[in-house]
């Protein structure tokens, strides 16, 4: 091969090269999924008051609930917790519950009702005490 013939293929390679990275370049990007859909956790009230909450947490740094199977003290954190019915009044600072755990697990539990809830509902900042409630169905938000 000539040093003319030479020049000439490397030449046309990158000519080539810079069409196919100025090609690459030009494509749009695949459109982005669309965000997860979110929905708010819906709290019971004792008197039968549906509350949308979205943000709902423990006040504080800890976001676990404590709960009594037997004689065992139990902390169950919040992100564990799909949903939360109440199944009589309680006695002194315990109730009675039964907690469906995202696993898909269910525990016949007493939970401590010295706490309260809070988050944010159409209205603003809301709270509620565990003792005032019927059932409750965390949401994504």
């Amino acid at each position: 091969m000539s040093t003319r013939t030479t020049r000439h293929f490397f030449c046309l390679m990158i000519m080539g090269l810079c069409l196919a990275f100025v090609a690459g370049a030009c494509t749009q990007p695949p459109p982005a999924a669309p965000p997860p859909q979110t929905w708010p956790s819906v709290v019971t009230s004792e008197d039968g008051v549906h509350y949308y909450v979205t943000g709902l947490r423990v006040p504080g740094t800890r976001q676990e609930l404590q709960v009594r199977r037997g004689d065992a003290n139990l902390w169950l954190p919040l992100a564990q917790i799909s949903r939360i019915q109440f199944l009589s009044p309680g006695s002194d600072d315990f109730r009675p519950a039964e907690i469906f755990l995202v696993s898909g697990e269910r525990l016949q539990v007493e939970v401590e009702t010295n706490q309260i809830l809070e988050g944010r509902t159409s209205a603003g900042y809301w709270n509620m005490p565990l003792s005032r409630m019927r059932s409750l169905e965390f949401g994504t938000e």
